[in-house]
């Protein structure tokens, strides 16, 4: 199956990088080399890194396969169930805490985010829950 992971994130100068970078790696097998780290202003000039990183292949099926492993069950049904509310015309949109993770634990979030997004070829639009499903399976 091909398949593709992008995984963006926004560090703001309170927060530490290596921190973060640590627990991906530690967590899904990312290494730090393999984030792209650009820094920007952000307000009163404060230093904001935007980091990201796009796996191929192996690497992201190793991903998707330690991603959907450590989540806790109750929330791996909810998006499982409803996995058509999380696809969107670029793939699996997924939100992970910052925090959390860095706490080591993988959950779902809205606020202060690491955005995943999750993308395989669909080639029939009715086939999306079916394929997405089979791909959190893995």
């Amino acid at each position: 199956m091909q398949l593709e992971v992008k995984i963006n994130l926004i560090l703001h100068a309170t927060e530490d990088e290596n921190k973060v970078l640590e627990k991906l790696e530690e967590n899904f097998g990312i290494e730090q080399k393999d984030f792209q780290i650009e820094q920007i202003p952000g307000h009163f000039n404060n230093p904001i890194l935007l980091i990201s990183s796009q796996l191929k292949r192996k690497s992201a099926h190793n991903f998707v396969s330690l991603f959907f492993s450590k989540m806790k069950k109750d929330e791996f049904q909810e998006i499982f169930d409803d996995v058509e509310n999380f696809v969107t015309s670029s793939g699996l949109s997924l939100r992970i805490s910052k925090q959390k993770l860095v706490s080591g634990i993988l959950t779902i979030s809205k606020e202060d985010t690491i955005k995943i997004n999750i993308s395989t070829p669909v080639y029939v639009k009715n086939e999306k829950k079916k394929i997405y499903q089979e791909l959190m399976k893995m």
